[in-house]
């Protein structure tokens, strides 16, 4: 299991989020459900596509994002 930060591009399930469990929640990044990654560089934000919605995350954030 490893966090998005530390994958490539493409779609995954997510296994476990940790941290501020609300803020994922409203996002619609909870256990279970699939995103993708669209974007990723060395800096910067993440951008990743949960259901219709493309998102902007921080790399802190994405620490705490684990899937598959």
């Amino acid at each position: 299991m490893e966090s998005i930060l530390q994958k490539n591009p493409g779609s995954y399930m997510v296994l476990k989020v940790e941290g501020s469990c609300r803020k994922f929640y409203e996002l619609g990044i909870i256990p279970g459900s699939k995103i993708t990654i669209i974007s990723k560089n060395n800096q910067g934000p993440i951008l990743i596509r949960v259901g219709n919605s493309k998102i902007a995350i921080g790399r802190g954030m994405a620490r705490s994002i684990f899937v598959e």
